[in-house]
């Protein structure tokens, strides 16, 4: 395992340093990186083999459907069969705080992404470190949080690494996250919507944009 460590770095060293970790998920490893709530456990969210392999790292049971992070509504396009407004409406008022959307899946997703459902969930990230990664990447990834099943979730990069070292081919060094909850995920696939995981967002901040 190799470690980036961005905490030293200018603005315009970021996507240099970043580049090796953006190539090792585009060859299917897998990664650590910050995201706007916990260190996430991250690979090429089109890649079967790296995506069974967060399931593995993580002991998590593969029935459970695993988050995907893009960079924009437009990355988020392809992965769905429809970004319906209320996504646009959510991201434009709350989405800074850490939304995720069920949305019916595109083929283009690997059937452990969604564990069989026809359903994933897709958040618009916000963390500086991901952003570039996806630029760099150029698609999604999976990025639930880097620990193992029914531990909790890391803030510090070394609560990260520790279970996960024999995994991960880079783990990249951030500041520790201040976050106390995950982020919210709001079913969008029926008529209304529905809060699947309490999170970062209340369901009556949801309720005042969307109409209860």
């Amino acid at each position: 395992m190799r470690e980036i460590d961005l905490t030293g770095r200018s603005d315009e060293s970021m996507r240099e340093l970043l580049a090796p970790a953006a190539r090792a998920l585009k060859e299917g490893a897998l990664v650590v990186l910050p995201t706007t709530t916990y260190y996430g456990l991250c690979a090429d969210a089109t890649n079967e083999e790296a995506v069974r392999r967060v399931f593995s790292a993580k002991k998590r049971d593969a029935s459970k459907p695993l988050i995907i992070l893009v960079d924009s509504i437009g990355m988020m396009k392809p992965f769905v069969r429809e970004v319906p407004d209320s996504v646009k409406e959510l991201e434009w008022k709350l989405g800074s705080r850490g939304l995720s959307y069920v949305l019916p899946a595109s083929d283009r997703l690997p059937r452990e992404v969604t564990a069989g459902t026809g359903t994933v969930a897709v958040r618009v990230e916000r963390n500086e470190v991901v952003l570039e990664v996806l630029t760099l990447l150029g698609q999604p990834v999976v990025a639930p949080s880097a620990n193992v099943e029914g531990a909790d979730p890391p803030r510090r990069l070394e609560e990260a690494v520790a279970p996960l070292r024999d995994w991960i081919e880079f783990a990249v060094r951030w500041y520790p996250t201040s976050a106390t909850a995950a982020s919210t995920i709001v079913d969008l696939t029926g008529e209304g919507f529905s809060v699947v995981r309490a999170g970062t967002v209340p369901l009556a901040e949801i309720e005042k944009v969307l109409g209860a």
